[in-house]
């Protein structure tokens, strides 16, 4: 991971771990890490995390399927990791 995310918060690392962790399924780019998985990758807590993730789908950044621990960044997500540098 990214050196410079030790000094960003952890809805940034969230939104980071997701798109690192995508995978190519059904040709789109889905994150398929579960809440505990991201949470142990932050660190923080489970809850913590799902409190981020359902900020990060209110404000457009992230989608979930219906599929449970299912996420795919949005354009909108990638955009902003694409202005603070901090993904290719």
């Amino acid at each position: 991971m990214n050196e410079i995310l030790g000094f960003v918060n952890e809805k940034t690392k969230v939104l980071v771990i997701l798109k690192e962790n995508q995978l190519q399924i059904d040709g789109k780019s889905i994150c398929p890490l579960n809440q505990q998985e991201i949470a142990n990758l932050v660190p923080c807590g489970k809850l913590k995390v799902n409190q981020i993730l359902k900020e990060l789908i209110d404000d457009g950044y992230v989608e979930m399927l219906h599929t449970k621990g299912r996420y795919i960044v949005t354009s909108k997500g990638e955009g902003i990791l694409k202005k603070m540098a901090l993904t290719k």
